[in-house]
């Protein structure tokens, strides 16, 4: 039976006042323990994205390192050293070469779970250059008061975080003994933006830079404009830090040239574009690069628009893995570099991975090269692969031959064909017989020339000729060489017997 609602003891003043010294001394203790923890969480993704990085760039020495963590905030300073064994080799070697550079970022930590304003997340961090002496003196030239570069890092309670990258803008006078060769740079800045999981195991990436103008004193001048970076990438191996697979963007809107003394041709390009594309499937990897210009126009002529993709496909990617780095660690040793026998020796220890890459058929491509030429348009493409190689097939050049699948396929303008060879044959001619020829005899014989080249490769239908073009497609498999599906016979590139 329930007791009647009047018998129900309510806390009196003293429970009161004992609750309230509970939480106003709890609610501190525990937001104090979560701020802890939170700076443990990312000292911790510190410490190996640190290791990581060391280990991943030959070139790059971790020389110092200091993390002092407090309950509330935490500071990193990381010093590096970049291309420092090269410099020092260049020195042992007698030659006047670069100092090793050292870098040094310094960053500031606030911990969550509250960050300022109406911002709650596990952390906040700000990282920026430390420079000094020579180095800070020659920045500031540039940027003056303004930090060259400046890092904003929000870490998220589930891991990872959002970084926003941010260089400013800056016009830098570059003085010159001859006032007429001096030049300005002026530069719109940079504003990166990074969404990244938890050891950049993967990262998503926009960015934008507006303008980059150069220009001289006698009026010469070249502007970038409208370039931007995209990207969304996933780390391939963990213990790889630095290859990654997905995708890359990089556009750029306009890029023009002009020189009233005519030392460089007049230029105008625009819709430029370069992306490549890493795909994977199961243990092998597709790449896949474009180049694109909508309008690539040189002095009075538009080349645009002009493509050029270039793929590799099926790669074995632990391989196509250890050869990177073989490669890598072996063209970043100086000590190899300056004995052509050591390097002989340690480009020899690549040929295992090589071939072993091999013996999974990759397959390399120029999908398409294409552009405008005064004569009309220009196209190519091209497919090689290696089926099965094995290192007995290196000793013997014949069966690898009969490994060997290519085929392609090239157009070309006629009447660039034919100046360019009619052009050749104008320039032999007048080496045998000298300036002195009569130009419209040399001319026609270059003429008649080009006719009775083309003459039996069109008969046998090596070549075919349609509105303007001339078309061919080769193909070499099973080591037999086709022309336009036709079995290829040397004896129709002889020239004929005068």
């Amino acid at each position: 039976m329930m007791p009647a609602a009047s018998s129900v003891k309510h806390p009196g003043p003293f429970m009161k006042k004992k609750l309230l010294f509970a939480l106003v001394v709890a609610l501190p203790l525990a937001y104090a323990g979560a701020s802890w923890h939170l700076g443990q969480r990312i000292e911790a993704s510190h410490d190996k994205q640190a290791a990581q990085y060391a280990s991943g760039l030959p070139n790059v020495k971790l020389i110092k390192r200091e993390y002092q963590r407090g309950v509330f905030s935490s500071t990193e300073t990381v010093t590096m050293e970049l291309m420092g064994d090269v410099a020092r080799a260049m020195a042992d070697a007698g030659q006047a070469g670069m100092k090793p550079l050292l870098l040094t970022v310094r960053t500031d930590i606030r911990h969550g779970p509250w960050l300022g304003g109406g911002l709650f997340d596990a952390g906040l961090a700000r990282s920026e250059l430390v420079l000094e002496g020579e180095a800070a003196q020659a920045v500031r030239k540039v940027f003056g008061d303004n930090k060259p570069l400046s890092v904003r890092t929000v870490y998220h309670f589930a891991g990872g975080g959002h970084s926003d990258v941010d260089s400013p803008a800056f016009k830098w006078d570059i003085a010159s003994e001859d006032p007429a060769d001096a030049l300005q740079i002026a530069w719109d800045g940079l504003h990166l933006e990074v969404d990244f999981e938890e050891g950049m195991t993967r990262y998503t990436m926009k960015g934008q830079a507006p303008r980059l103008e150069l220009s001289d004193a006698a009026g010469g001048r070249a502007v970038i404009a409208g370039m931007a970076l995209s990207g969304e990438q996933a780390r391939l191996f963990d213990d790889e830090p630095l290859l990654y697979s997905g995708s890359q963007r990089f556009t750029i809107d306009s890029i023009s040239v002009s020189d009233p003394d005519g030392r460089l041709p007049r230029m105008d390009a625009a819709k430029l574009v370069y992306g490549v594309d890493i795909t994977r499937d199961g243990d092998f990897i597709d790449g896949v690069a474009r180049i694109a210009s909508e309008r690539m126009k040189v002095q009075d002529h538009d080349y645009g628009p002009a493509h050029y993709d270039f793929s590799m496909r099926h790669l074995h990617a632990r391989t196509a893995a250890r050869l990177y780095r073989g490669f890598l660690e072996a063209t970043s040793d100086p000590a190899t570099m300056n004995d052509p026998a050591a390097l002989q020796a340690r480009m020899g220890t690549l040929m295992g991975p090589a071939i072993e890459l091999l013996g999974h058929a990759p397959v390399l491509s120029i999908d398409r090269l294409s552009f405008s030429t005064p004569e009309g348009p220009a196209s190519l493409n091209a497919r090689v692969s290696l089926s099965g190689v094995t290192p007995d097939d290196f000793a013997n050049p014949l069966g690898l031959l009969a490994r060997l699948d290519a085929s392609g396929a090239l157009s070309l303008p006629e009447n660039l064909v034919r100046g360019l060879l009619v052009e050749r044959s104008r320039a032999q001619v007048l080496q045998i017989v000298g300036e002195d020829a009569d130009p419209d005899e040399v001319n026609a014989y270059a003429q008649s020339q080009y006719e009775q080249q083309i003459a039996p490769l069109l008969e046998r239908g090596y070549v075919t000729r349609d509105q303007g073009q001339l078309a061919l497609r080769l193909a070499f498999a099973k080591g037999q060489l086709t022309v336009n599906d036709k079995p290829f016979d040397p004896a129709a590139l002889q020239a004929p017997e005068q």
